[in-house]
C-alpha cells in the first residue's frame, strides 16, 4: 500500500515539473483521444433519457397545474351555487315580509320541518309553537297574503299545519275576476263577486269550490279568495286571502251547483317558510 502511495507522489511531482510537452502529459492527451468516442457514445445514449426525463417532468407539472385549475373551478362553482341559494332565500324572505297587513299580528317566520301524515293527508310541521303565540285554527300564509292552511295540533316549539289540499280542510271563499283583486293587499275593488261557496278537497283529491249556484258567472282564471264572513257570521279566516285560481268550470242541468276545480296558489312541495296570523 505504501509503495503505491510513494509511486503516486513521484508521478504527480514529475507531472507538475515536466510542463505541457512532457511524456506524462502526452500520455494523458493520448488517453483522452482514445476515450473520446466512448464518451461521445455514452453521451448520445444518455441524451434521449435526459430528454424523456424533461418531457415527463413537464407533463407532470402540466398535469398538476390542470388538477389545481380543476379544483379551483370546482370550488368556484360551489361558491357560486351557495351564493345563488342565499340570494333565492333572501328573495323569498323579502316577499314574505311584503305580505304583512296593517293591523295583523304575525308569529315569527317559521321554517317547514317536515311533511306529516299518510297518503290521504297534506300536512306539514313548522318550527313555531305556543311559546311564539301560535294556537290551533290560525291561518298560515306565504308570500303576498296567500293562504296555505291552518294550524292544528300545537306544542311548545312546533305546530302541525293542515294544508288547503287536505281533505279535512275547509274555508269560506268567494270567486272574483282577476282584474278586480289586488293580490298584494288582498282588497277586492267594488262588490264584484261571481259567487260564494266552500273550498274543499273531495275524495278524488280535487280541490274545488262547492255550492256555487248555476247562475253564477264563473270562468277559468278567476281568483278564489277567502270571504271572511257568511252573512252576519265571521269565519275562521280573514277576508281577501288568496287561495288559488279557477282551473275548470262545468255544469249539468241535473245539478244544482256548478262543478269548479281550483288550482292552489301554493303547493306543499314548494313550501319552505310560512307565517302564522295570530290576530286580525
Amino acid at each position: 500500500m505504501f509503495s503505491l502511495f510513494l509511486a503516486s507522489v513521484v508521478l504527480f511531482t514529475i507531472y507538475v515539473k515536466e510542463g505541457d510537452s512532457g511524456p506524462l502529459h502526452t500520455v494523458q492527451l493520448g488517453a483522452a483521444e482514445i476515450l473520446r468516442p466512448a464518451r461521445t457514445a455514452v453521451a448520445n445514449v444518455a441524451h434521449p433519457f435526459k430528454s424523456a426525463e424533461g418531457v415527463i417532468s413537464g407533463a407532470l407539472e402540466r398535469g398538476n397545474q390542470k388538477q389545481a385549475l380543476k379544483k379551483t373551478r370546482r370550488k368556484n362553482k360551489e361558491l357560486s351555487a351557495e351564493v345563488s341559494q342565499l340570494q333565492q332565500q333572501n328573495n323569498r324572505l323579502r316577499k314574505l315580509l311584503k305580505g304583512s297587513r296593517t293591523g295583523y299580528k304575525y308569529a315569527p317566520l317559521a321554517q317547514v320541518i317536515s311533511p306529516v301524515g299518510g297518503q290521504f293527508t297534506n300536512r306539514i310541521m313548522i318550527d313555531v309553537g305556543s311559546k311564539d303565540g301560535v294556537k290551533p285554527d290560525q291561518p298560515v300564509i306565504v308570500g303576498n297574503n296567500t293562504l296555505v292552511g291552518r294550524t292544528a295540533q300545537v306544542s311548545s316549539n312546533t305546530a302541525e299545519v293542515i294544508l288547503v289540499t287536505d281533505q279535512s280542510f275547509a274555508a269560506g271563499v268567494r270567486i272574483v275576476p282577476k282584474s278586480k283583486y289586488n293580490q298584494s293587499t288582498g282588497e277586492v275593488s267594488g262588490e264584484t263577486s261571481s259567487g260564494e261557496g266552500l273550498l274543499k278537497s273531495n275524495y278524488q283529491g280535487y280541490l274545488g269550490v262547492e255550492y256555487i249556484d248555476q247562475s253564477a258567472r264563473v270562468k277559468q282564471g278567476d281568483y278564489v279568495v277567502t270571504s271572511g264572513r257568511a252573512g252576519k257570521f265571521s269565519l275562521l279566516f280573514p277576508p281577501g286571502l288568496f287561495v288559488g285560481t279557477v282551473d275548470s268550470v262545468s255544469s249539468q242541468d241535473i245539478d244544482q251547483y256548478k262543478k269548479i276545480v281550483v288550482s292552489p296558489a301554493a303547493h306543499p312541495e314548494d313550501l319552505q317558510e310560512v307565517r302564522v296570523i295570530e290576530h286580525w
